[in-house]
């Protein structure tokens, strides 16, 4: 399956209208990379937070990677040629080569708050795919290096008004899994005068937090924290 191919340009429309709020998004993440300059974003989609760090800091040896060819097209139009972009999915990514920190902004993994404390939200939402990918990101990542997840609400629906009448509406399926690891269905639609332009749906995985915390550790992660934000959370390679 190619993921947001029919909803790229539309996606890309709603991030600009403000789903997320890059630039204070983008303070944090300068401040946790601090003095490092090797920097891999996990889900670099369009490129908004990308551009914003690479405008800030052009210093940075910036990688991206993404599964979907659409979101990495209009992130390539974006963003300097000295960002690199490569089409993987994490789970499968080979690279010759060490960073210094990865991050992920509403891409590959998420911390989530939800009533019952913190989950882990994913793309991948199969658990070997999500293991593989975590010890890959460990691989890539010196000791010391740091994993960086955005912190979110719970999904919810809602409908967000875009330019030119196009409306945003996103839906939200009912649990379905066990306690421990749950998936949700959401359907993203872009709708004009009642008419849908693009729709997607995909499914979206959760582990709660004393299973995610032992599958980051079993790959050399330890815990630092939340940001001083409470935008992200931090853990750091430790073997």
């Amino acid at each position: 399956m190619t993921y947001y191919q029919d909803i790229s340009k539309y996606y890309d429309m709603l991030m600009n209208a403000g789903y997320y709020n890059y630039e204070p998004l983008a303070k944090t993440v300068r401040s946790v990379i601090g003095q490092r300059e090797r920097v891999l974003e996990l889900g670099i989609g369009t490129g908004q937070l990308a551009q914003l760090l690479v405008e800030a800091e052009p210093t940075y040896d910036f990688v991206g990677i993404d599964f979907s060819p659409a979101m990495l097209e209009i992130a390539s139009k974006r963003l300097p040629k000295t960002v690199s972009l490569i089409e993987c999915d994490v789970a499968d990514m080979k690279m010759d080569r060490k960073f210094d920190v990865a991050f992920s902004s509403g891409g590959t993994w998420v911390i989530v708050r939800s009533s019952n404390g913190l989950l882990l939200g994913t793309h991948l939402f199969d658990k070997h795919k999500d293991l593989r990918g975590l010890q890959n990101v460990s691989n890539l990542l010196e000791p010391g290096g740091l994993l960086v997840l955005s912190v979110h609400p719970p999904h919810e629906d809602r409908d967000i008004t875009l330019e030119d009448g196009v409306v945003y509406s996103q839906k939200i399926s009912k649990k379905s899994g066990d306690s421990d690891h749950f998936f949700i269905d959401k359907t993203y639609s872009f709708l004009k005068d009642g008419n849908v332009l693009a729709e997607e749906m995909i499914t979206l995985g959760f582990y709660q937090e004393s299973l995610f915390q032992k599958m980051l550790s079993d790959v050399g992660f330890k815990p630092l924290g939340l940001t001083e934000t409470e935008d992200f959370f931090v853990f750091e390679k430790v073997i």
